[in-house]
C-alpha cells in the first residue's frame, strides 16, 4: 500500500487484517500485527481480535484484548458480554460470573434482543421475554415442533451461546426464545406462503439463530431476509448470502 500506491494504512485497514487472520485461526499473526502498529490500536482493532478469540475460544488472547477494550470503552457492555461468551464456551463459569459482576458494578446491562417483522404492511415487534403477544403459545409450539423435526434432518442447537451453567435441554429451551426465532415463527403463521419473511434485529444474529434460519428456509420452503446490526442476510433453500461469514 505504501510503496506502490502511497496509501498509509489506517486503523480500519489494521482492523480488517486482524479480523481476516483471526477468523482463519492465525491469532498469533494477528497479535503481531497489533504489536507492530505505528499508530495506536483503537477499539476496532482490539474488538476484531476479541471477536476472533470468541470464534476459536482463545482465552489467553481474549483476556489481553478485553483489558484494553475495558480501558478504551469502559461503558460498552458488548465487550463484557463477548468475553463472558468466551469464558462460557471454555466452561470457566466462575469467570463468567466475575464478568457479569463487573457489568453490574459499572451499571451496565446487556441490550435485550428485539426483532421486528413486517406482515401485511404492518410492523410487529417481538422480544425474548414477550409474553403479551396473543399468539405467543402458538409461536412457541411451532418452534418446538420445527426444532424437533429439523433435528432429524441434521440441525444441532448451538448451546454454547447460552451463558449459563445449565443442562442441554434447558439451554435449548432458552435458544428457542430468541427474538429472531419468534419473529420467523410469527411470519410463518401469519404470512402468505409465497411471501418472503422480512425481519430486522437490533443485535448481531447468534450462531444458533443463523443456523436455525438456514434450516427453516429449506425446511419450510420460505425466503427469509434478516437485517441485523452488521449486515443483510438472505436465506433461501438452506443457504445464506453471507456464506456464514458475518
Amino acid at each position: 500500500m505504501v510503496k506502490e500506491y502511497g496509501i498509509y494504512p489506517s486503523v480500519e485497514h489494521y482492523a480488517c487484517m486482524v479480523d481476516l487472520l483471526g477468523r482463519a485461526n492465525r491469532l498469533d499473526e494477528a497479535a503481531k500485527i497489533i504489536e507492530g502498529m505505528r499508530i495506536e490500536p483503537g477499539p476496532k482493532v482490539w474488538g476484531s481480535l476479541l471477536g476472533s478469540c470468541r470464534i476459536h475460544c482463545n482465552v489467553e488472547l481474549a483476556d489481553r484484548a478485553s483489558r484494553r477494550l475495558f480501558e478504551l470503552e469502559p461503558v460498552n457492555a458488548g465487550n463484557y458480554v463477548l468475553l463472558a461468551d468466551i469464558y462460557a464456551e471454555a466452561k470457566m463459569w466462575d469467570d463468567v460470573k466475575r464478568v457479569k459482576k463487573l457489568l453490574e458494578a459499572r451499571g451496565l446491562q446487556k441490550v435485550p434482543g428485539c426483532s421486528w417483522i413486517e406482515v401485511k404492511r404492518k410492523i410487529y415487534s417481538l422480544t425474548s421475554v414477550d409474553e403479551l403477544n396473543p399468539q405467543i403459545e402458538q409461536i412457541h409450539a411451532l418452534l418446538l415442533k420445527l426444532s424437533m423435526e429439523m433435528k432429524e434432518k441434521g440441525y444441532v442447537p448451538e448451546t454454547k451461546v447460552v451463558l449459563y451453567d445449565l443442562d442441554t435441554e434447558e439451554k435449548e429451551r432458552i435458544l428457542l426464545g430468541h427474538s429472531e426465532k419468534l419473529a420467523v415463527a410469527f411470519g410463518l403463521i401469519n404470512s402468505n406462503k409465497r411471501d418472503a419473511i422480512r425481519i430486522t434485529k437490533n443485535l448481531r444474529l447468534c450462531e444458533d439463530c443463523h443456523t436455525f434460519t438456514k434450516f427453516i428456509s429449506k425446511f419450510a420452503g420460505r425466503e427469509i431476509l434478516v437485517r441485523d446490526v452488521n449486515r443483510f442476510h438472505h436465506f433461501k433453500n438452506g443457504v445464506c448470502s453471507c456464506e456464514d461469514y458475518w
